[in-house]
């Protein structure tokens, strides 16, 4: 029988510390659990996420794996699960009572292997033949971490599709064959495509950019769609700050200057899920759309005309045909029963060819292994052949390291302060433009209107802008962030980001309210980051 190595002793031991009082009032108190049978069957406790429809996918697949493996029986039990807190899993695990078998969100896979509550992965991958390159890259990654692998992908959740409503295209007179490509083209169609009643209020609106799946997951988005990063592996780094994710924050922060930030929040305010769904009731014209929606349209807006593509891209210095993988894996608890029927049941479900076409066919998700029969049966199937082009294209799946679901939050606080005007524009501002350059004069001249003034010294501003369009300064001025204006999407050493011409004093406040929100959800998170890999030493 194969077993893994044992879990971290001082997380292990502290865990039961803190779990002791749940553990006191569970129905498993001073219990450990042994071995489970029934009828002479090996019976797994599967511990999932899935309600509703999904919940009916999960047994369907179930009946299926217990039909080709008539040794095992599978006890489903939903139990809720989140990127903040799973309690009742890590007290069972502390209590040594796990289930056999649990889901894990993609996020959570370097936490819970960073705490020791799950068990690796790689004597089971290498008796099986499973290798990173069975995969799609970013479905792999998502489950490694520190030089282990703790899970297999179950779905594969490519994020994106860019999805638009080509009646409402007609009704303002664009071509309902031709979506945006470019975040320029975005722009505009979002202005055409925006409708309002008599009084000004938003009676519909093109685009929202924060409002893709929760501002986090927005900021991932677009971060990448604009050419950011936010994790350096090399170093142990949050980079939510990086140049290019401040760009599209500020990037952002323009629709919530154009379209008035709390006018969409009261659009926002009658926004719903299900059939009442923005995009399927005519509320938003365009949106970024989750594989999930392909069957939640066909179920509540199935007269809905509309079209998916890839996410636009900046023309300069973006990442064209951008997307990233999310999705749900399943990992071996710490002290699992039944390690090696577990991994059974994992392999079939994440690997084997008959188990990744059942769970699409059942769930209309998509497996995360590469060569699953189940894509042939949907590439040339409505929408499900444009999402299974992203996902062959896709590039990122959100940080692993063990902060990720604090960098969430981190990243949700950020945009909800630079979007409120929570986060005031820099009161003082130096220039360093030897030349006199046409946008430093519209930045002197608009200072007034974001309530800043012009100081000489970069020493008494809150930012220093430096031009960059012709020749770089000798060196960068010290005591306040700097700002480059260039040409090109690149930051210039010594710089703390870059903006692009054309470039005024708003453009100017847009990205010092998202450099500072950023700035600060990275240090948090950092802090956060450290803590824990210092308490694991």
């Amino acid at each position: 029988m194969l077993r893994s190595e044992t879990p971290n002793p001082a997380w292990r031991t502290g865990l039961i510390i803190t779990a002791i009082a749940g553990i006191l009032c569970t129905s498993w108190a001073g219990c450990r659990r042994g071995d489970r049978s029934h009828d002479g069957k090996v019976v797994l406790d599967l511990w999932h996420v899935w309600g509703g429809e999904q919940a009916d996918a999960i047994d369907e697949v179930i009946s299926k794996f217990e039909a080709t493996h008539p040794g095992i029986a599978i006890n489903p039990v939903f139990t809720r699960n989140d990127l903040a807190t799973s309690q009742k899993f890590f007290t069972a695990v502390a209590a040594g009572a796990p289930p056999d078998v649990i889901f894990v969100d993609g996020p959570q896979v370097a936490p819970w292997a960073e705490w020791g509550a799950l068990e690796p992965l790689d004597p089971y991958l290498a008796e099986a033949g499973i290798q990173a390159e069975d995969y799609f890259d970013p479905c792999w990654r998502q489950c490694s971490y520190d030089g282990k692998t703790w899970a297999l992908t179950y779905c594969a959740d490519p994020n994106f599709g860019f999805v638009w409503n080509k009646q409402q295209f007609r009704e303002a007179g664009l071509d309902p064959d031709d979506p945006p490509e470019s975040i320029a083209e975005l722009d505009a169609m979002a202005v055409e495509l925006t409708t309002r009643t008599e009084d000004g209020a938003l009676e519909s609106i093109g685009f929202i950019p924060w409002a893709q799946y929760g501002p986090a997951n927005s900021v991932f988005t677009w971060g990448w769609a604009f050419g950011g990063e936010f994790y350096d592996y090399e170093t142990q780094t949050v980079t939510a700050d990086d140049p290019d994710v401040v760009r599209s924050m500020a990037w952002m922060l323009e629709y919530a200057d154009r379209f008035d930030v709390r006018k969409i929040a009261a659009l926002e305010a009658g926004f719903g899920t299900q059939e009442q769904d923005p995009f399927y009731t005519g509320k938003m014209a365009m949106r970024c759309l989750h594989i999930g929606g392909i069957v939640d349209i066909g179920k509540y807006a199935p007269d809905l005309d509309w079209g998916v593509t890839f996410i636009p891209a900046p023309e300069v210095g973006g990442e064209e045909r951008s997307s990233w993988v999310g999705g749900w894996c399943m990992s071996i608890p710490s002290g699992s029963p039944h390690p090696d029927e577990a991994f059974e049941l994992i392999r079939w479900l994440c690997h084997d060819p008959e188990g990744t076409t059942a769970v699409g066919e059942a769930s209309g998700l998509f497996p995360g292994v590469e060569d699953s029969p189940y894509f042939e049966q949907v590439r040339g199937e409505p929408y499900y052949g444009a999402f299974l082009q992203i996902i062959q294209e896709t590039r990122h799946q959100r940080p692993v390291m063990p902060s990720q679901a604090f960098l969430m939050r981190e990243l949700t606080r950020a945009v909800d302060a630079a979007r409120f005007g929570k986060i005031p524009p820099p009161s003082t501002v130096a220039i360093v433009a030897p030349s006199g350059p046409d946008w430093a004069v519209d930045v002197e001249q608009g200072l007034a209107e974001i309530g800043g003034r012009l100081v000489a010294s970069p020493a008494d501003a809150d930012v220093t802008i430096v031009d960059a369009t012709s020749a770089l300064p000798t060196e960068m001025p010290e005591g306040s962030l700097v700002v480059a204006v260039t040409t090109q999407p690149v930051t210039p050493t010594g710089a703390d980001g870059y903006v692009l011409l054309p470039f005024d004093a708003a453009d100017l406040e847009r990205w010092y309210v998202a450099k500072t929100a950023l700035r600060e959800a990275s240090e948090n998170t950092q802090r956060e980051l450290d803590l824990i890999l210092k308490g694991s030493e």
